[in-house]
């Protein structure tokens, strides 16, 4: 099967170790890493729910499949998804000795995702989008998802939206959105990953 041309393993990682510390933790598991493909490391700093671990999430491009990659680093999947590392449950070295858990997902489709997290975009008039009352609305982007049963090449994005004064979210595909050029701060942390390797559990406020 043709690699997918746009792939991204994801990791965050918790480690054991003072502030001053995080910078030459970044630049370990930058190098750890760099050997399954193009590595961006981001130092989170304390992690505010356990201020004594400090947090770290990694961007990685991986020369082979995502799935392949996250196998090579010894993540396994179950009917769940992705896995998690930790010490205690796992034993043994993840990276680093200093690295007390890790979770990891893997996204791989046609392109990358056009919107982020906590985009602003206008809802485009069309059937779908008046089904849901949502034309010409601006709405906040959450998570990125695609059909897992689509070959990783031909996967196009949809998005979980954010409507102001609604509680549900409501999808649509990446074709009924226009960018607006604006962001709002969206509030929450990656907990976990759905079956289809995209990250779930966030809580929002906006």
């Amino acid at each position: 099967m043709a690699l997918a041309p746009y792939r991204l393993v994801w990791l965050a990682l918790w480690a054991q170790a003072p502030p001053e510390r995080s910078a030459a933790l970044a630049e370990h598991f930058r190098t750890a890493l760099a050997p399954h493909g193009e590595v961006v490391v981001h130092a989170r700093g304390p992690y505010h729910r356990t201020p004594e671990m400090l947090h770290f999430e990694v961007d990685l491009t991986p020369r082979d499949s995502a799935p392949a990659c996250l196998r090579a680093l010894g993540f396994r999947q179950d009917d769940f998804g992705w896995t998690d590392w930790e010490r205690t449950a796992d034993g043994g070295v993840f990276l680093h000795p200093a690295v007390y858990g890790a979770q990891a997902g893997a996204l791989e489709a046609a392109a990358a995702p056009l919107f982020r997290t906590g985009d602003v975009v206008r809802v485009r008039d069309r059937a779908d989008a008046r089904e849901l009352g949502l034309a010409g609305a601006e709405v906040v982007v959450g998570h990125p998802d695609y059909d897992p049963d689509t070959a990783p090449a031909l996967r196009t994005w949809r998005y979980s939206l954010h409507i102001d004064g609604q509680d549900d979210v409501e999808c649509l595909d990446e074709s009924a959105l226009e960018p607006t050029g604006r962001r709002v701060r969206l509030y929450g942390a990656r907990v976990g990953v759905d079956s289809d390797g995209v990250p779930t559990g966030s809580v929002y406020k906006f």
